[in-house]
């Protein structure tokens, strides 16, 4: 999954950036001499760094992409926030006063620490993979969504489960991340009000081992498991419910959309769904889809791993189309308020200034003996509103 530097360096010096005074503590920091200036912020290392990283990748593809119909490449920085608050924090306070625009992510809790240094230097924030409905409400209104929001996801999740598994349900959620707070509180609103039955809601604090937890769902025997996780260790979590007992199936987050769910002990994955922002298969995904594997494996060798490549993407050429559209600083935040079904290859992305999170199609995957294949795709039937007091 994670594509050498090399490669990365290669479609950089296409692009062609130099160094942006200031961001000498970064990893990857690069300037283009334009006056209006874009940057990205990711996490390429710690437990972030499996959805990370195809993120970046996705991102430099499309802006790859920009230079070769002729565009602009704005571009001033790729900073490496390395899954750490403190880098986040300290990237976020050195760019804010540089930049017109601003893209990057793939979780809330970054957002939330990184979103108030642009709202208040009113800069536009584009979220890559934080999924949090409520963070333009409660960072501010700089802050937009590529992504479908959690409240979507849950929703889509929640219909999909009692349809097609059942009436009753164990929910199981990480403690050490907002996302994994929030996510079960949307899907158990709207499993709630399909008429099922939650016979169990318990917490995990962070680690891969959640065998307690397994032991406790066995006697409840509900018809699945939702299961809030995060992509450091999901599959060992997996495993360690299996092993407690637990044979139910098990349905989840875009926080279990990494390779790292497919590796089980002692055999590959089964029996686990999960939502996500794109079907990535060369054979039957959509043909945006199609031409954007095609060329992912062109300049990295590989197709991508998840589709949090697909969201770079989207999210780097939504940001040059704004530019185009805006053509000076003082516009970007009206161009980007007032997008109107831009096509992306994760779906339609629209804005409004009453609503900056997009309704998409939200994708279940379904995984079986360590393979992944589409189970279902639509827009659920109802979303809860957005969470605003936080756990």
């Amino acid at each position: 999954m994670h594509r050498p530097h090399p490669a990365i360096v290669l479609v950089f010096a296409v692009i062609g950036i130099g160094i942006i005074p200031g961001l000498a503590s970064s990893e990857m920091e690069h300037r283009h001499e334009q006056t209006e200036l874009v940057a990205a912020l990711l996490d390429l290392h710690g437990a972030q760094a499996s959805i990370g990283r195809p993120a970046m990748n996705g991102f430099v593809l499309g802006l790859q992409h920009g230079r070769e119909q002729g565009g602009p490449i704005p571009f001033s920085a790729l900073v490496d926030t390395k899954s750490d608050p403190k880098a986040t924090e300290t990237a976020a306070r050195d760019i804010a006063s540089s930049v017109s625009l601003v893209g990057g992510f793939t979780d809330n809790d970054s957002v939330l620490i990184a979103g108030p240094f642009f709202q208040r230097a009113r800069v536009p924030f584009l979220s890559i993979g934080a999924t949090d409905p409520a963070l333009p409400a409660v960072v501010g209104n700089n802050i937009f969504l590529t992504p479908f929001g959690d409240n979507a996801q849950a929703a889509a999740a929640a219909e999909f489960g009692r349809r097609e598994f059942g009436g009753s349900v164990a929910i199981l959620w990480d403690s050490s991340s907002q996302y994994s707070r929030t996510l079960p509180r949307y899907f158990r609103a709207r499993f709630e009000q399909l008429g099922g039955n939650v016979v169990l809601d318990a917490f995990y604090e962070g680690g891969c081992d959640v065998t307690a937890l397994g032991q406790q769902v066995v006697p409840q025997r509900p018809s699945f498991v939702y299961l809030a996780g995060l992509p450091a260790c999901v599959g060992e979590v997996v495993a360690s419910l299996r092993a407690a007992g637990v044979t139910q199936p098990i349905i989840g987050g875009d926080g279990l959309d990494t390779p790292r769910l497919l590796e089980g002990d002692p055999g590959p994955t089964s029996n686990v769904w999960f939502t996500t922002h794109a079907w990535l298969s060369e054979q039957t995904g959509t043909p945006e889809v199609k031409e954007f594997i095609a060329a992912y494996r062109d300049a990295y060798g590989a197709p991508p791993a998840d589709a949090f490549a697909a969201l770079g993407y989207d999210t780097a050429r939504l940001m040059l189309d704004v530019l185009h559209r805006a053509q000076n600083r003082r516009k970007i935040f009206y161009a980007l308020e007032n997008t109107e079904t831009f096509n992306g290859v994760t779906g339609t992305i629209s804005f409004s200034p009453q609503n900056h999170v997009p309704l998409k199609t939200v994708w279940i995957i379904a995984v079986q003996n360590g393979e992944k294949s589409l189970a279902s795709a639509f827009v659920p039937d109802s979303v809860p509103p957005p969470i605003l007091n936080k756990p």
